[in-house]
This record gives C-alpha cells, sequence and structure tokens, in this order.
C-alpha cells in the first residue's frame, strides 16, 4: 500500500521511473537536472516535492545525490482526501504540480520521511500509515500553514495525537483521557492543540464526529438513531441536532443528498 525509497545517481529520459503504486510524490534533497513529462521538464531543485498525477510517465534527466521516492494506494490517499477538504488538497495530484520548502521545511520533511521508512519497517497498521501519510502530504504541501512553524518532536505529536483520536473519538470525550494518552497534563495538550490545529479538544471531536456520520449517511443503510450510537451519542435527538447545527440539513437531507 505504500513505498517509500532512496534513490540516487546518473538518470537519462528514455527510461521511465517505475512505482509501486499509483500516486507518486519526488522529494528532492540534493540534485541537478529534470523532470520530464508530456507537459514539459521542471528543474530537479534541492527542497523541491513534485506531486505527480496516477497517468503521468516520469523521466528523469541529470544526476540525482539525494531524493526520496514515495508512492502509495489510493485507500491511504483517501484519508488525506477526508482530512482536507479544500480545492487546492484535492487537486494536488490532478496535474503535476510543486512547491519549494526552505531549508528549515525540507529539513523537517526530511526527518519524517526517515522516521516514515522506519514505520513501513516496523509493519505498522494501515490506518496509522494513513495518518502519517496525510501528515506528510499536507506538510510537504504547505497546505496547513500551522504546521509549517512546528519543530519536528511536535510533528510527531501531531502524529501520535491524531492516532489516539482516531482510535478513541466514537468512545472518549475527556480531555483527561487525552491528556494521558499524550503524556500531557490537560492544561498543556489544550495549548498543544492550540498551537497545532487552532482548534481546542471539543472542536477536534466534534469535527471528528461528524466525519465519520457522514462516511455512514453515504456508505451505510443504518438509521439515524443507529449511527448516533455507534457515535456514543447517547440520545438520537442529540445527533440529529447535532449534525443539523453543523452542515445545515439533517442527517436524512443529507443523506438523500448524495
Amino acid at each position: 500500500m505504500i513505498q517509500l525509497e532512496d534513490i540516487k545517481g546518473r538518470f537519462k529520459r528514455d527510461k521511465a521511473i517505475h512505482a509501486e503504486y499509483p500516486i507518486r510524490v519526488l522529494i528532492i534533497k540534493e540534485a541537478s537536472g529534470l523532470l520530464c513529462m508530456n507537459s514539459g521538464d521542471y528543474v530537479l531543485a534541492p527542497g523541491r516535492v513534485f506531486f505527480i498525477p496516477e497517468e503521468g510517465i516520469i523521466r528523469l534527466e541529470g544526476e540525482i545525490t539525494s531524493a526520496y521516492w514515495l508512492s502509495f494506494s489510493t485507500l491511504l490517499y483517501s484519508e488525506f482526501l477526508l482530512q482536507h477538504t479544500d480545492a487546492q488538497s484535492r487537486n494536488l495530484f490532478m496535474t503535476l504540480s510543486f512547491k519549494d520548502l526552505n531549508s528549515m521545511q525540507a529539513k523537517k520533511a526530511f526527518s519524517l520521511l526517515e522516521q516514515l521508512k522506519r514505520e513501513i519497517l516496523a509493519k505498522r497498521d494501515v490506518s496509522y500509515l494513513a495518518q502519517y501519510l496525510s501528515l506528510l502530504l499536507g506538510f510537504s504541501a504547505v497546505l496547513n500553514a500551522e504546521l509549517m512553524d512546528l519543530s519536528v518532536d511536535e510533528l510527531q505529536q501531531v502524529l501520535r495525537f491524531r492516532a489516539i483520536l482516531e482510535q478513541y473519538f466514537k468512545t472518549e470525550r475527556s480531555t483527561e483521557f487525552y491528556a494521558a494518552g499524550m503524556g500531557m497534563s490537560s492544561r498543556r495538550l489544550n495549548a498543544f492543540l492550540k498551537k497545532a490545529f487552532t482548534k481546542n479538544l471539543p472542536d477536534l471531536l466534534f469535527a471528528r464526529l461528524i466525519r465519520e456520520a457522514e462516511e455512514l449517511l453515504i456508505h451505510t443503510d443504518y438509521s439515524v438513531s443507529m449511527i448516533a450510537e455507534i457515535l456514543g451519542f447517547e440520545q438520537s435527538n442529540s445527533f440529529a441536532s447535532s449534525f443539523k447545527r453543523s452542515k445545515g440539513v439533517s442527517a436524512i437531507e443529507f443523506r438523500k443528498t448524495y
């Protein structure tokens, strides 16, 4: 579902670069030359991150001293799309695009990639890798402005929080629970979430619950009351009013629309 490898050497454009999975990212650490596609040739600049569409054939020309070649399945990519619903994020891989990271941003991205390699080797579960990939793409594409000023350790804390939230959002609501999971006091956790997400824990929990409700309404035949129970609402009326307040339409109307 995901493959990450270091690439280096001298390349000629007469040979296409193979990828194990359809969605691909090339992250340049040090190189000179060109990335060649039907749409044109693009300079292999240090700190440049290429987001490559599924249908494009990639050829390189020049010398790569150090770069990362990342490919992954649409299943892993779906978590990124669920977390990033704006047009810029959804169009990230529609045509070839790239972002240029400054030296500090690039250093953080390389650290995240090295850690991702270790996570892949450790055979972490799919949900964790999907969370990691979403964080990496959001950072590398400069889609989450609040992430850019975080240290590598703080970015790892963001990943840890997302993993805990993903596992327990249906059953746990208290700040104390998530603070304990993060090894922080409740006060420190709130301060960290505000810095990393510009939101507090109740807002993040609510957004995750509503996102899950949307998925259940679209992809299952569960009744509204059953969905409320799955998501840990004590009363279906509470869920129904919360959903309508968030989406502007009732859960039933939302289901009919999709």
